[in-house]
């Protein structure tokens, strides 16, 4: 989403620094939804 704005903008550094930030954040994502995925079931059955 930010990169869009960067992108309708026009907003030469803010796009470079999203384009820079993508990698890492796609990776957060990837852990955060397997974080869900294998605690999802432990609290389900700890209710």
């Amino acid at each position: 989403m930010l990169a869009q704005a960067a992108q309708a903008t026009r907003d030469e550094r803010l796009l470079a620094l999203v384009t820079d930030c993508h990698p890492q954040t796609l990776r957060q994502l990837r852990w955060t939804n397997t974080q869900i995925k294998i605690l999802s079931p432990q609290v389900l059955t700890s209710v």
